[in-house]
């Protein structure tokens, strides 16, 4: 039901757009208020109040994104079971890489990885609230959450080449998957646009023999 419900209505781009939209602007919020409450020096002024908002909106933002990094994780492994054997064998290493070193850089296990980097973060951040023992540890939160981010970013870029350089889950993917059996498509070889192109040279030579026959026997 729930695959059913991800493949129908295209869910998984859908809430991937909010969770990077989302998390991003939350630890860019994080970072500006705390370089105003820096700027501030303790006194109260546009900076320090300004730099309070921002925390307060980057605290919700960052709690929506968590719960959005996990509906982008369940999303994404519903549509990786359903469009697996139409992929090709490169996107199938972009999507899960079967090389040991570069695996937990496979679009499938970082987003396993950073859904509970991101639950981890937002949970981090309530305690920040809570806390003014944990407080303390407000700069190593941005570290983590500035680490976050890039990885985050790169996931992004793994997603997009599975769409745009390689047709995953595109109609094109299908139609090729569903055109030819393997073995055809082997047979007929790598470059259909070069077959395409010996095929009319070939065409090209015969018309051009048959005139200079045909003009052969004329004279």
């Amino acid at each position: 039901m729930f695959a059913q419900l991800v493949s129908t209505y295209h869910l998984h781009p859908i809430v991937d757009h909010f969770t990077i939209a989302l998390l991003a602007f939350g630890i860019a919020g994080e970072i500006l208020s705390a370089a105003a409450i820096l700027l501030s020096r303790g006194r109260a002024g546009f900076l320090s109040a300004s730099g309070l908002k921002l925390r307060s909106t980057s605290l919700l933002l960052m709690i929506a994104g968590a719960a959005a990094s996990v509906m982008s994780y369940f999303t994404g492994d519903a549509e990786a079971d359903r469009l697996w054997d139409t992929m090709s064998p490169v996107a199938q290493q972009i999507l899960a890489s079967s090389s040991g070193n570069h695996d937990y850089l496979s679009h499938a296990v970082l987003g396993q990885y950073l859904m509970y980097a991101f639950l981890t973060l937002a949970a981090w951040r309530v305690m920040l609230e809570l806390s003014s023992r944990i407080e303390r540890t407000r700069v190593y939160f941005l570290v983590v959450a500035l680490v976050a981010a890039g990885a985050l970013f790169y996931q992004g870029k793994t997603g997009g080449e599975l769409v745009y350089e390689h047709g995953v889950g595109t109609p094109a993917s299908h139609a090729q998957d569903s055109r030819e059996p393997d073995s055809m498509r082997a047979s007929l070889g790598p470059s259909p646009a070069g077959k395409t192109e010996w095929l009319v040279a070939v065409v090209r030579q015969d018309i051009l023999r048959g005139w200079r026959d045909s003009a052969v026997r004329d004279s």
